[in-house]
């Protein structure tokens, strides 16, 4: 494994890139996770795998949650499925109008929404000398950004710039291509466990899922939840199947049933998408409440990656 801030001279990608597509109209909006560019201390990314721009029409199935009896929210299309090109989030978003929830339904989301922001808040106001102290060590350590800030696709398809601190080396993204065929997930996104761009730095916060601190600004924020899908690449969405946009029936978190299962890397990509799912019809906050504890235990044994 290299040190932190070594260059991978053979992973090194080629000076000229692929011309990105334009998606949503405005290259900076949804710059094929983040773009080529840095955004706001963020390390330059270019995703592998398909290009937006192939993508001539795509099927439309963002869901919206319904109330049913005995569970808090069902899942239905939203609309009925169209075509649009290089999936405009931003024009999806607009043409879905919120459902009509039962009252009791609309009580629970707003606890679970209040519930968000005070545990984003407090755990914020904890944990910032931590968090400083991570950032300042990330700093020495290559003299790179602090921040990853990477645009992620949200609740009802909207899409969000996910704060993350810095756990590989700079530009990691563009590096990406050459690495591929190590990918160890069977679906669109892209895992690898002993990642050669991760620095030395990263791969201690990694293992104790400290690079995701950040995220509590998200949660603050609304873009996120302490409890929910994790967040997906919008060229990872692009891969999807059309059952599998019900997860955007609610907001991605910070944790979720696939984040605290036993070597989740074995899981199937299909198999994480259920968990989603199932995540989407079953939410309670009992449920909640036991993905935070195993959460807990995850981090403190330092079984993440």
């Amino acid at each position: 494994m290299k040190p932190a801030g070594t260059q991978l001279s053979s992973l090194d990608a080629d000076d000229t890139l692929e011309p990105r597509p334009r998606v949503l109209g405005q290259d900076e909006e949804l710059a094929t996770a983040a773009g080529e560019g840095a955004v706001a201390n963020s390390a330059n990314t270019c995703p592998a795998g398909q290009h937006l721009a192939e993508v001539t029409t795509a099927p439309v199935a963002i869901v919206v949650g319904q109330p049913v009896a005995a569970r808090e929210l069902a899942l239905v299309p939203a609309a009925e499925r169209g075509a649009v090109g290089s999936l405009d989030f931003s024009a999806l978003e607009q043409e879905f109008d919120e459902p009509d929830l039962e009252l009791s339904t609309v009580v629970r989301l707003s606890l679970k929404r209040a519930f968000d922001v005070l545990a984003s808040a407090a755990a914020l106001f904890l944990l910032s000398p931590l968090m400083l102290l991570i950032a300042a060590v990330i700093k020495l350590s290559d003299g790179g950004p602090v921040f990853f800030v990477q645009r992620r696709v949200g609740l009802r398809g909207q899409t969000f710039r996910m704060l993350k601190f810095r756990s590989m080396v700079i530009h990691a993204e563009r590096l990406r291509p050459k690495l591929q065929l190590c990918n160890e997930s069977n679906g669109p996104v892209f895992k690898m466990r002993l990642d050669p761009r991760v620095t030395t730095v990263g791969r201690f916060i990694r293992r104790y899922s400290l690079d995701e601190l950040p995220q509590l600004l998200n949660v603050l924020r609304g873009d996120m939840s302490i409890v929910g899908p994790r967040p997906s690449l919008p060229s990872e969405v692009l891969s999807y199947e059309q059952w599998q946009y019900r997860r955007f029936a609610v907001r991605p978190g910070l944790t979720c049933l696939w984040q605290v299962s036993a070597d989740r890397y074995k899981i199937s990509f299909d198999e994480w998408m259920q968990l989603d799912l199932r995540y989407v019809d079953e939410w309670t906050f009992r449920l909640d409440l036991d993905l935070i504890l195993c959460t807990f235990w995850v981090v403190l044994t330092g079984t993440g990656k």
